[in-house]
């Protein structure tokens, strides 16, 4: 019999080991809706009610005053169109207020491209545009709702089988390659989708959760039935080419005599679940879930072991065994010769650059040129990154992937390029900084046309560039480069570094032009003095992941083919021509309609968003 003492110690450590990948495990299966969705229960924003407006607004004829989605639902599922029309058009109306309340947040609903869409869904506009579309096309309004409603069911199974079901496969096995490995790579969660088993192993949860919700109806049976197949995520987890009726049956043989102390292990866990049920799910986020998880996998292994020496019928699929204890050092060194060996030969340090550009290498990333330094720097870089996905296994701190049963899809080589760990020219540092500039003055200006029907010339200098965007863009390359190979650290700490950069050049453009305000975000979510937004900052973040990961590392190999006696010419010139407009806007700034100040007073932003919400 398994000792649950030991069992939970165990567990224990595997969850301190991983605390934040366990953590964010959870949290996807929580939004997914595979596992522990009241978790976020405490994040759900409940929208008050006004009760001034409710006692003086009457209902529509033939609309019943019982709100929310389930009133809806209802007109739904009876056909009547006109009722779900009269219903939604009150919720839209509702929304369209100047001032909303959700929970105990005081939001500026009108603005934003983010608040466009949370209350395009929220207030039902995105339902009653498809029905009020499918009603006109097909003439027919008990058609239009059939079609709605096929339609949305049918997207929620796909989503259901082909996603959350794959989902609940791939996060269990993240927690038990966690018992025994120092990493795990995200990329486990998607292993299925690796080794080409996903369809399968996303029927056999499909199968498995239809018969713990058929025996659920017995209530009687229902718990019996619910230890009984209690391990079949792990079993597809572990090998995930059994099909769905030999998971279930290989799990009720396993678990023979070991349905009550599963019960008294999960109850042992309860006093955590009351605990997370008290605090609106936060002790269920960020721990009582993952390490639920963590038990649970330790429970798998330890019968897993018992089935084994006890030589339960179907036990021999059980294959992987380099899930439940480390290979022999022979064994990886068959496996990942050409990885230690490409390790070894990378090993050798290169020659180390001194003085200025010695400093500005090592702590910006900036080189003066391409010279041989460079161009080996960037060899051994390609070389690096061919082996980097292999190295951790090989070193035995990852799961073994070339030891899995089943082979992984290989995929393809990578372009031969130095990827964004790469050092970059001063001339390419310019091109860089200019091209953000222009692409941030077409963003602006091109947006201000789509949504004003007129252009403007945006920004405060008078050339076609907007500088915030490529100083933003040049700083997050060169300030934050030491942190680039840490995905998660770089995108916090981009985000933190342009709202700073947006911030004080408001404030600075403010004080040095008598108040001349060039945007404006009062009214969007979790603004600042109207300097900054929750809402830009994110996008600011995405946009800085996708120039320095993807789009900077692209530009500069083009720059690369170009001979330096045309870029330095090219570079001189436009640093020429930006200083003088520097220099003259300092003095005349760019100023008028649709650029700080509108003709009534209201700021050019908050003209085009009245107009966009005119359009919709």
């Amino acid at each position: 019999m398994p000792d649950r003492k030991e069992i939970r110690k165990r567990a224990r450590l595997s969850f301190k080991k991983h605390y934040w990948i366990f953590v964010v495990a959870c949290l996807l299966a929580a939004i997914l809706g595979t596992e522990y969705e009241n978790t976020l229960q405490s994040f759900q924003l409940q929208k008050r009610v006004n009760e001034a407006k409710e006692e003086t607004s009457a209902p529509a004829p033939g609309v019943s005053r019982i709100s929310g989605e389930m009133s809806v639902f209802n007109d739904l599922v009876n056909g009547d169109i006109d009722k779900v029309l009269e219903s939604l058009s009150r919720r839209i109306s509702m929304y369209q207020a100047e001032d909303r309340s959700l929970g105990d947040w005081e939001l500026g609903h009108s603005r934003g491209i983010l608040a466009s869409v949370v209350n395009y869904v929220a207030s039902g506009s995105l339902v009653y545009n498809i029905l009020t579309l499918f009603d006109t096309i097909l003439t027919s309004k008990k058609l239009s709702v059939i079609i709605l409603a096929v339609t949305g069911f049918l997207l929620m199974l796909l989503f259901w089988l082909f996603v959350g079901n794959a989902y609940r496969v791939g996060y269990s096995r993240v927690f038990l390659e966690g018992r025994l490995y120092e990493k795990i790579p995200f990329s486990r969660f998607v292993f299925l989708y690796r080794v080409r088993k996903h369809v399968k192993a996303s029927f056999a949860m499909a199968v498995y959760t239809l018969l713990t919700y058929v025996w659920m109806i017995t209530i009687v049976v229902y718990p019996v039935k619910r230890y009984a197949y209690l391990l079949a995520p792990y079993l597809v987890a572990e090998n995930p080419d059994l099909g769905p009726m030999e998971a279930i049956r290989l799990s009720q043989r396993m678990m023979k005599g070991h349905k009550w102390e599963a019960f008294r292990l999960e109850l042992s866990l309860f006093p955590w679940m009351l605990l997370s049920a008290a605090t609106g799910g936060l002790v269920g986020l960020f721990f009582s879930n993952p390490y639920r998880e963590s038990v649970f996998a330790e429970y798998y292994a330890s019968v897993r072991q018992q089935a084994l020496e006890g030589h339960v019928e179907g036990c021999e699929r059980l294959t992987d065994r380099y899930l439940f204890e480390h290979p022999r050092q022979a064994e990886l060194d068959a496996a990942y010769a050409d990885v230690k060996q490409k390790s070894g030969e990378l090993a050798e340090a290169l020659p180390v650059r001194r003085g200025f550009w010695g400093f500005m290498e090592k702590y910006f990333g900036i080189v003066l040129s391409y010279d041989e330094a460079e161009k080996a720097f960037r060899n051994r870089t390609k070389e690096k990154a061919k082996i980097a996905e292999y190295l951790g296994a090989a070193e035995g701190t990852t799961y073994p992937t070339r030891l899995f049963p089943i082979p992984e899809k290989r995929r393809r080589e990578k372009s031969a390029d130095a990827g964004y760990t790469r050092h970059y020219a001063l001339t390419s540092v310019i091109i860089l900084f200019f091209t953000g500039c222009v692409v941030g003055w077409l963003w602006e200006v091109g947006l201000h046309l789509l949504q004003a029907g007129e252009f403007v010339n945006r920004g405060v200098l008078h050339g076609p560039w907007l500088p915030i965007y490529g100083g933003g863009a040049t700083l997050v390359l060169v300030v934050l480069y030491r942190f680039r190979k840490n995905v998660f650290t770089e995108f916090i700490l981009i985000v933190v570094l342009c709202g700073c950069v947006e911030y004080f050049t408001s404030w600075i453009l403010e004080v040095l032009h008598d108040g001349q305000q060039w945007w404006n975000y009062d009214g969007y979510y979790l603004n600042l003095n109207g300097r900054i937004c929750a809402e830009g900052l994110l996008v600011f973040g995405i946009a800085g992941m996708a120039f320095i990961y993807v789009l900077a590392p692209a530009i500069d190999d083009l720059l690369e083919k170009i001979r330096s006696k045309i870029l330095w010419p090219v570079c001189v010139a436009l640093l020429i021509v930006f200083a003088a407009d520097v220099i003259y806007s300092g003095f005349v700034p760019n100023t008028g309609k649709g650029i700080t100040e509108g003709s009534t007073g209201e700021t050019a932003s908050e003209t085009v968003v009245q107009e966009t919400e005119d359009v919709l």
